[in-house]
This record gives C-alpha cells, structure tokens and sequence, in this order.
C-alpha cells in the first residue's frame, strides 16, 4: 500500500473472502478493494456464482454497476448476460456479448 493512500483501500472482512473467493481463485482477494475492482468482482461472480453470490452482488452493489458489467464485459458468457438481459430488461443487442464481432471464435475472412 503506497503511503498515504491507505485509507481510500476498503478491506475485505473474512465473512466476504468466504463469499467471494470461489469465484476469483486467480486473485488475491485479500488485495482486492470492493470498490476499486467492483468491475472483477461482479463479473466473475454473475458468471461463476451461486444464491450466496449472486445475493452478495445485488445487495452490495447498486444496479447502475451490474448492468453496466452485464453491458460491457467481455468475460461474460452469453447465458450469464441473457439471463441479466432478462433480469434487468436490457436489449440483448445492446450487450458487448451480443454484438456481431463478440459471436465469432475467429474472424471472417
């Protein structure tokens, strides 16, 4: 922690760790701030989460910020955003998921 910053970081409190950690097992979760890398975190636990995860997301986050990751992640699988699409009543198409260049493995040639 660079001096002097300290104090914006948010700590992640063990009950949290136990919630979120099946679902960042590339992270370092106890660096992580709930905050800063909100993105990450709503991400992989819309996309690998269960009941204790998804509860978590939606009671800690506001839903500006989950649609957004829904909207803009690349990460997401297109069962994940359809199911959020549904939830939120978004346009599929309006998703980085749904559009024309995200459907293809490789590209046309």
């Amino acid at each position: 922690i660079v001096a002097g910053l300290w104090y914006n970081f948010i700590m992640i409190s063990d009950t949290v760790k136990d919630i979120i950690s099946p679902c960042l097992w590339g992270a370092a979760v106890r660096l992580l701030d709930l905050e800063a890398d909100k993105f990450l975190i709503i991400e992989r636990l819309l996309e690998h989460g269960g009941d204790r995860q998804i509860e978590f997301v939606l009671s800690n986050y506001e839903y500006a910020d989950i649609i957004r990751v829904v909207r803009e992640s690349s990460y997401l699988s297109s069962k994940t955003v359809n199911y959020w699409c549904l939830f939120f009543n978004l346009k599929r198409e309006n998703t980085r998921c749904f559009q024309k260049q995200y459907r293809h493995l490789s590209p046309p040639f």
